[in-house]
């Protein structure tokens, strides 16, 4: 995923908006749009960049007088703008249609065990705003709740934002998420369990929140307008710290019975081996995560190592920690090539911190998938490497907001679990 999801770029010929419209509330829009029809017109108008009136009547076969009552209707709200007249093989040239974006704005976050990164997007998912608070969250909820409270008030003040354009929150973090009540049941990381965080917070900032893994956030924003945009059935996996997976099948976030899928870094496959922060002993995450590499590295050079000096000794060509390296990357690659063979995905998206440690540790894992998925699956298999920090899990948050709050079901045709959930 890229850092914002891509702006629609508009041929030289649509240089501007042919008239311009007082945008109503963006409250009063949030109505507006939970009508499917709507929502159909919308996806539609996003996937294009720019369309006509006629061509949403075709591709979304409603009517061509219910599309113009629609298209009016978000015009009016300032959701929608008309550009100039599209060149014509004959008749009246058409006039296009595209999104606003800056009619309304998302804003995500990122928590971590050791604070949070909140970030304002517009409806492109471009931030204008970001920041970052440093604070203990481990153990602490309450804190986290008054902080994220506290940090979207600052950054909507900030980015200089009526509340009033502000669609919503969208929380990510590591653990099993109860998506429908916006709690987190349970989080290693964090150290929480049976924590309400959507309703309190709504209840202060009166409006709507969503409350994610994060992992399958980014699975979100990639199939919102990502790599993945085009994709049916993707993996997202999330290296650092910790391992995270986000599954994609037929185009819907896989949970599973109890919000638990995608636990990759938590598969044993080493009973034996080291404990994990879970208590469990030889999880993957134990053996191939960020801090198991600097463990053995620290034992390798006999002494304690920064995750720059760890870098730095990567970087350097250090024998005994790129064979550390490696071996982790390999290890981590028969991992997934098992994954693969399970779920046959057309694309692996492989992310996070932990691919800062470059090809020594990345060239291993994807070999190790070509070579090791039955019936050479891999080999076909699409794969993406991105680098990135914590401002994109933020954006990735942001983008949940815009998929609940603009996708259309009539895309997702398996389930809903991608496309909407009603805000808590």
């Amino acid at each position: 995923m890229n850092r914002s999801l891509p702006t629609s770029q508009h041929p030289p010929e649509f240089p501007s908006p042919q008239r311009a419209r007082r945008p109503e509330s963006i409250r009063g829009s949030r109505s507006l749009l939970r009508d499917l029809n709507v929502t159909l017109v919308m996806e539609l108008v996003r996937r294009a960049g720019a369309i006509s009136r006629a061509e949403l009547a075709r591709q979304s076969q409603l009517s061509a007088p219910t599309v113009s009552t629609i298209a009016e209707k978000l015009l009016t709200r300032g959701i929608l703008i008309e550009h100039s007249t599209a060149p014509s093989s004959g008749g009246r040239p058409p006039v296009l249609l595209s999104i606003d974006p800056k009619a309304g704005y998302v804003v995500g976050i990122k928590l971590r065990g050791d604070g949070l990164t909140t970030v304002v997007c517009d409806l492109d998912t471009q931030i204008v705003e970001t920041q970052e608070l440093h604070l203990p969250l481990v153990r602490d909820p309450t804190a986290a709740i008054h902080a994220i409270e506290v940090e979207v008030r600052r950054a909507i003040r900030n980015a200089h934002l009526p509340r009033s354009k502000v669609l919503g929150v969208g929380i990510g973090l590591s653990g099993i998420i109860d998506t429908d009540r916006g709690a987190c049941n349970f989080s290693h990381l964090l150290q929480w369990r049976d924590v309400e965080i959507a309703e309190p917070i709504r209840r202060h900032l009166g409006m709507p929140i969503w409350v994610e893994n994060d992992v399958n956030t980014l699975a979100v924003a990639e199939k919102w307008s990502g790599d993945a945009n085009e994709a049916r059935d993707f993996v997202v996996l999330t290296v650092g710290r910790g391992i995270g997976l986000g599954i994609v099948i037929d185009r819907a976030l896989y949970r599973g019975a109890n919000g638990a899928a995608g636990e990759f870094g938590h598969m044993i496959i080493e009973p034996s081996g080291p404990k994990c922060e879970c208590g469990r002993f030889g999880c993957l995450e134990a053996i191939v995560g960020e801090d198991a590499l600097r463990r053995k590295v620290e034992e390798s050079q006999g002494r304690s190592l920064s995750r720059g000096e760890l870098l730095s000794l990567v970087a350097a060509g250090d024998v005994s920690t790129l064979e550390i390296v490696r071996n982790a990357g390999r290890k981590l690659g028969l991992a997934l090539a098992n994954m693969i063979t399970l779920l046959n995905p057309e694309m692996l998206i492989i992310c996070g911190e932990g691919t800062d440690f470059g090809p020594d540790y990345l060239d291993p894992v994807v070999s190790s998938v070509r070579e090791q998925t039955f019936a050479d699956v891999g080999r076909t298999l699409e794969i993406k490497i991105q680098r990135w920090g914590d401002e994109a899990w933020a954006v990735g948050a942001a983008a949940l907001v815009l998929r609940e709050s603009f996708s259309s079901p009539k895309f997702e045709e398996s389930n809903n679990a991608i496309w909407h959930r009603s805000p808590t």
